[in-house]
């Protein structure tokens, strides 16, 4: 049997695994691909593991997309907070929890990106990974901050500041204090149907396939971690440009 006959699936999983505007590939995708090949062809051990890990990845690549797909709408429901443009070119849909610094350290990035670009939404889903309820209070950031989104928008941006702000972890005391601040003391519970709703938050987020938080979507595209804005800006004018 030929190498061609071994490493025909491992090529077509590969070009499976690029989106749609990648298939034609430029020049220095081209070369990387002869690359892999002679790679694969010096190294023919390889290809049974290379093959399993590309069908898995295109599975887990499909899933992904379907997921995306049910919750697409969803993106859009009122209890999730967002800044910038009402009838966007380009949604970044921005997975974070108050409490992780890289969230906080993006955030001036999104900041800066609907401040430069009149086209562009940014969604934020916020997922309590690091605190699920503080005993004293009986919520946590993220159930605190949609209530006030929901119930007080007007006070939502001043929270929202300062949630960020805060260096480590958020305690009783310090949502506490926010509140007391920003007249939102009222809003420091509960509530069943907010509380099913930061739920929901967690389980898009486990259906996605994120690990962690920040996590973007971009497009189809998902960004895991703090990105500077070069890259962040660099996403979204790619996703402009797919349309």
């Amino acid at each position: 049997m030929s190498f061609t006959r071994y490493i025909a699936p491992c090529v077509a999983l590969m070009m499976l695994a690029m989106p749609a505007s990648a298939k034609n590939l430029s020049d220095t995708q081209q070369a990387q691909l002869d690359e892999i090949v002679s790679l694969l062809e010096d190294n023919p051990k390889l290809i049974a593991n290379l093959n399993q890990s590309l069908q898995k990845f295109v599975e887990q690549q499909q899933t992904f997309k379907q997921n995306l797909a049910k919750r697409r709408d969803w993106f859009e429901s009122k209890t999730h907070s967002w800044i910038g443009a009402e009838n966007p070119a380009v949604t970044v849909v921005n997975f974070m929890d108050y409490n992780c610094p890289y969230c906080k350290k993006l955030e001036d990035e999104l900041q800066k990106l609907v401040a430069a670009h009149d086209d562009v939404k940014v969604i934020n889903i916020a997922v309590p990974l690091k605190q699920q309820t503080i005993d004293e209070l009986g919520t946590n950031s993220a159930v605190y901050a949609m209530n006030v989104w929901l119930e007080q928008p007007e006070a939502f941006a001043q929270v929202h500041e300062l949630l960020m702000k805060k260096r480590g972890m958020h305690d009783a005391r310090s949502l506490e204090k926010i509140a007391k601040k920003t007249k939102t003391e009222q809003w420091l519970k509960t509530p069943e149907e907010t509380g099913k709703a930061v739920a929901d938050n967690y389980r898009a987020f486990v259906e996605l396939g994120l690990r962690g938080t920040p996590a973007m979507i971009i497009g189809d595209q998902v960004a895991p971690g703090y990105l500077p804005y070069p890259q962040l800006e660099a996403m979204v004018e790619a996703a402009k440009a797919e349309g």
